[in-house]
């Protein structure tokens, strides 16, 4: 039986670019099956709500910050959360959702989740099991499978209208680290070729298979990924023309004053006032703070803020690319980039089938759009991968590449690609055969996004300035990284600021007149939540490891200078738990940490030091919070918000821990009474956290 063809609407909420990504992959293979897709933003779907000229509706959406909808699905979930809308307003449709998130984070998949609950209460029955991919451990061991079974399970559902959802055979959902496809190895005693004794034999076989699964590199496969068949996506569509006219005039501040996803004011230049160094020459990590002057008019923020830096990508890295793309004499030719004539008139819906990319400007040169508008950085999506083995001449090098890019060799793309964050460079490095036309790499390289820094500054102290402290991340050579580099915002700074250090006179550090050379375009980022309570009565808990003391100064600066106008103003307790590595390189700004505690604006002031094992100490702020479960507990009693900045990835997730075990503690609760009582917090907005991987 031949099935009929529907049209599917395939919405997305996006915030960096990813679910968009993954709304685009599951578009073009759609269209390959014959299905008309419109895809549509979540915030754009709203206008064509309750979608009545479509059956089937496939949602990809991620969370932001904690637990919130993505910056274009926010009108959205204030529609389908209306009060107006009746039970039976989505009784038409059938769904399917794939939510994207991090288990980093401590509300995993907040948004995606309540969509669904919501779509539910409005009627939508589920066609297709949801799903729910980790960042944490890599979004393609959930998103490939569920990608690749949705298909049979519409098909499913056109055959037979009336099949229960949860009949549908669909792909068990991983959502923690998946075990590596090990060869099978056969084990023999060279002795009397009988098989070991079974305790030897499983320690043998373990030690052996490590070995296999450690032969496989980036270039290299081994047995039986070497040997299988493979499933690779389909070649995505070559949609982009570009065109070079030495004749045409390109400005580039036209593009950088355009304004940036996440943005709550516009992008502005900010002059660097100073950058200084933080750390001890025998420091493991290197921590800068920096320091912006700018027009008062152009920004106007509260501590707890943040900003985004609008980086660029290095000269010495683009120049690379260009070299290995035989592009460096074409690098500052203008050039025009549109849709090739027969792919321009095609539709999705009302919108046009292919259009260029948002970030990319459609008149600019290769130099400007490689540092200033692509990230290059990236993580090449499969889709990348399986177009760089179609521009691979070496048969050898395109075989490897269609087994990274394919669904068999998913355990390499995450352990030697994802797991090291390779880029493009690194492949084509790799692979010497492989030369793809730049557009190419242009209709697949993701927006350069801006990095958030948390500012360390109250706009009391000085309303023309702000400041933010960051350590300076470093890639060695090493698991397939064929260069070193450093991290694509903290390496600009790192650069600025060793061109001033070599500039300055000897006695007065950082030059105003060498600083005036440089400066930032930035923009304040929508507010997270994290800031100051109304009352500056309310006790504060402050917990903050390392740069994670940033937006604390500022909290502590700003309170400083309340009491200097208002010496009478009522203030609660302020504890501040904090952790370095050594006391001599890294404490960072001791000397006002310790003064604010001296003259009663920090209450306590807890720091533990991690690689100090005299005198016996606490090793991380985790640690040190049970030894104050009592005070701590009470604090929190009297109305107290808890703030915590830092890495999510342990620091946040055992801080979290730590007060729960406080609750049991000081309560004699059970564990999950605890947990209740820690969420609780979470929901009045008296445990606020702004932290990141």
């Amino acid at each position: 039986m031949t099935l009929q063809r529907c049209n599917l609407l395939l919405i997305y909420g996006s915030q960096t670019g990813q679910a968009k990504s993954i709304a685009e992959d599951i578009k073009a293979k759609a269209e390959s099956q014959n299905y008309d897709v419109e895809m549509l933003s979540m915030d754009e779907s709203v206008e064509k709500m309750p979608w009545k000229d479509f059956r089937f509706v496939i949602f990809i959406t991620s969370s932001t910050g904690d637990g919130d909808p993505p910056e274009n699905a926010c009108i959205f979930w204030r529609k389908i959360r209306s009060k107006d809308l009746n039970e039976d307003y989505l009784k038409h449709l059938e769904y399917a959702l794939l939510g994207l998130g991090d288990t980093n984070y401590t509300t995993f998949l907040g948004y995606p989740k309540s969509v669904e609950k919501q779509l539910q209460k409005l009627g939508a029955k589920q066609f297709y099991k949801s799903a729910w991919a980790d960042d944490a451990v890599g979004l393609e061991i959930v998103v490939d499978p569920w990608i690749e079974n949705l298909w049979p399970a519409l098909e499913n559902q056109l055959a037979h209208p009336h099949t229960l959802p949860d009949l549908v055979s669909v792909v068990k959902v991983q959502t923690e680290s998946p075990n590596t496809n090990i060869p099978e190895v056969k084990i023999i005693s060279k002795v009397d070729d009988q098989p070991l004794a079974m305790p030897v034999q499983k320690e043998v076989e373990e030690e052996l298979e490590k070995c296999v699964v450690a032969l496989a590199s980036l270039k290299v496969s081994v047995s039986p990924l070497s040997e299988c068949d493979l499933k690779v996506p389909l070649l995505p569509v070559s949609y982009l023309e570009l065109k070079f006219n030495a004749e045409l005039m390109f400005f580039p501040e036209d593009v950088l004053r355009k304004p940036m996803p996440s943005s709550r004011s516009a992008v502005f230049q900010a002059r660097i006032k100073s950058l200084k160094k933080l750390t001890g020459e025998k420091a493991l990590k290197t921590t800068l703070q920096a320091t912006l002057e700018f027009c008062p008019a152009e920004i106007e923020y509260q501590p707890g803020d943040s900003i985004g830096v609008c980086c660029a990508n290095s000269a010495e890295e683009v120049d690379s690319l260009l070299r290995r793309l035989n592009m460096i004499e074409q690098a500052d030719t203008p050039f025009k980039l549109r849709i090739k004539e027969e792919f321009a008139a095609l539709k999705s819906g009302a919108k046009p089938k292919y259009e260029v990319p948002s970030h990319l400007p459609t008149l600019a040169t290769l130099r400007f759009v490689l540092t200033r508008c692509c990230e290059i950085r990236s993580v090449p999506r499969k889709s990348l991968v399986r177009i760089l083995a179609e521009y691979s001449s070496n048969e050898l090098e395109k075989r490897r590449l269609m087994e990274l890019c394919s669904l068999q060799g998913s355990d390499d793309y995450t352990r030697l690609v994802r797991q090291p964050e390779l880029n493009v460079l690194d492949f084509l490095n790799t692979f010497p055969s492989c030369n793809p036309p730049i557009e190419r790499l242009l209709e697949q390289l993701p927006r350069l996004l801006a990095r958030p820094y948390s500012l360390s500054s109250s706009p009391l102290q000085d309303s023309k300035s702000a400041s933010f402290v960051f350590n300076v991340v470093e890639f060695p050579i090493q698991d397939g990284r064929t260069y070193e580099r450093k991290g694509v915002a903290t390496g600009e700074l790192y650069r600025m600021f060793d061109k001033m250090k070599n500039t300055d006179s000897a006695e007065s550090g950082a030059s105003n007149s060498s600083c005036r050379e440089y400066s930032l375009s930035i923009f304040l980022r929508s507010s997270n939540g994290f800031c100051l309570p109304k009352s500056s009565e309310t006790p504060l808990i402050l917990i903050g490891p390392g740069t994670g003391v940033a937006p604390f100064l500022g909290f502590l600066a700003h309170r400083e200078e309340l009491l200097k106008s208002n010496p009478n103003l009522p203030c609660g307790p302020v504890w501040l738990f904090y952790g370095c590595r050594t006391r001599d390189q890294d404490y960072l700004f001791k000397n006002e940490l310790e003064r604010w505690h001296s003259i009663g604006i920090l209450t306590r002031l807890l720091v533990t030091f991690s690689r100090e094992a005299n005198p016996p100490q606490p090793k991380y702020v985790q640690d040190l919070i049970r030894q104050y479960t009592t005070p701590l507990v009470k604090l929190i009693e009297k109305g107290a918000c808890i703030y915590v900045c830092g890495d999510a990835k342990n620091m946040a997730k055992d801080v979290m821990q730590a007060l729960i075990s406080a609750f049991q503690t000081a309560r004699q609760m059970e564990e999950e009474e605890a947990k209740k009582a820690v969420i609780q917090l979470q929901i009045e907005k008296r445990y606020l956290q702004d932290i990141w991987t």
